[in-house]
């Protein structure tokens, strides 16, 4: 399988380190943004096999991996709320929450969508007025203007039925 394969030929690692030896002349600071990214370096021990002058560096998380249980709780419970569109980026989806995921949630019945952006939930409450639409606003400076800007639309619009 093309980009699977290929991370467990151990030969391939070889060389990729033998490589990475020549090109490091100085100390390097590198940082996981992902929280992904950090486990799997630890899990496969990449950590121990690059350079001394390689510094991890464990950056902030991506916001579905610093998203608190209990923000991960609220949602759940406001997705179950009848008259409730919940949307939601599609990794939150399977975040684990104490007792299952927005995904079961939506399974159970509720109204759950996944959206690309909030401005695509704001649509979404303007062809649905009678029903009120919750964008789940996870994140942190990266996507507070994108969150911001869809209150601002949702209030240019007359839109009352619009939340994050």
């Amino acid at each position: 399988m093309k980009y699977i394969d290929e991370f467990r030929d151990a030969e391939l690692v070889r060389r990729v380190l033998r490589e990475l030896r020549r090109e490091v002349t100085r100390p390097w600071s590198i940082m996981e943004i992902c929280g992904g990214q950090t486990h799997s370096f630890m899990r496969h021990g990449l950590d121990e096999m690059i350079p001394p002058e390689i510094r991890l560096v464990h950056g902030p998380g991506c916001p579905v991996c610093v998203t608190p249980l209990e923000l991960i709780e609220k949602a759940i419970n406001i997705a179950s709320l009848p008259n409730v569109i919940f949307t939601s980026y599609g990794d939150m989806l399977r975040v684990p929450g104490s007792n299952g995921d927005l995904f079961r949630t939506r399974a159970e019945g509720a109204d759950v969508r996944v959206v690309y952006s909030p401005l695509d939930a704001v649509r979404i409450a303007r062809e649905h007025p009678e029903r009120q639409v919750v964008f789940f606003a996870i994140g942190f400076e990266t996507t507070a203007p994108a969150n911001a800007m869809s209150v601002w639309q949702a209030r240019q619009l007359g839109l009352r039925n619009y939340s994050i």
